[in-house]
């Protein structure tokens, strides 16, 4: 599939990893997937989410303000091994802001004595293979983001496209179906299924 990828969106890909770095993740989703198509302003697709008042700068800020969500305070082989246990974090999520309010799981209460209290499920074992996997350079996809850089490949066969830019990544991302990826388009107040027929009238203009 990466083959298909113009110069342009194999950028975005790394600026991507970048931006993930940057917010000091140790995953690359679909908020660092956008951030770095924002940084394209002129390619198309991006064009089109600027014009409706998006930039990087905004998605930025809107992705720190999901930092530890992104992997709901767990590395994705720690969601998995939890998922092998019977544990959906996303139920747990759910549940817990139905009893407790939207966001309970990301308040994070100062520890009486003042000390840093440590984050996620598994906090030590996190750590270390986080800072393991820093050090080599390697940063995980998150489920999401793979699935968003399939969907660039549909949306380029649905455009019969025989390449994957910038605007099928953006399409992707629009497409995107799970809680975080819609919480950080409803931070930048668009609303995907709208921004999606703006994208496509923008291409078939182009064309």
């Amino acid at each position: 599939m990466f083959e298909r990828f113009t110069r342009q969106a194999r950028d975005t890909v790394v600026r991507a990893q970048e931006e993930a770095r940057a917010l000091g993740h140790g995953w690359i989703g679909t908020e660092h997937l956008l951030i770095a198509v924002l940084r394209r302003p002129d390619e198309p697709g991006a064009a089109t989410l600027v014009r409706l008042g998006a930039d990087a700068e905004s998605a930025r800020a809107a992705a720190a303000r999901t930092a530890g969500r992104g992997g709901d305070g767990v590395d994705e082989e720690d969601a998995e091994a939890l998922r092998a246990l019977g544990i959906d974090l996303e139920e747990v999520r759910r549940r817990a802001e139905d009893a407790f309010g939207p966001g309970a799981l990301d308040r994070s209460p100062k520890p009486p004595d003042g000390r840093r209290k440590l984050r996620g499920i598994l906090p030590f074992r996190r750590r270390g293979a986080d800072r393991d996997r820093r050090d080599r350079g390697h940063i995980p996809f998150t489920p999401r983001a793979r699935k968003a850089l399939e969907l660039s490949l549909r949306e380029s066969l649905a455009l019969k496209d025989r390449h994957i830019g910038c605007e099928h990544l953006v399409l992707a991302l629009l497409r995107s179906d799970d809680r975080l990826t819609g919480d950080l388009f409803a931070q930048l107040s668009l609303e995907p299924e709208a921004v999606r027929d703006q994208v496509v009238a923008d291409l078939r203009r182009a064309a």
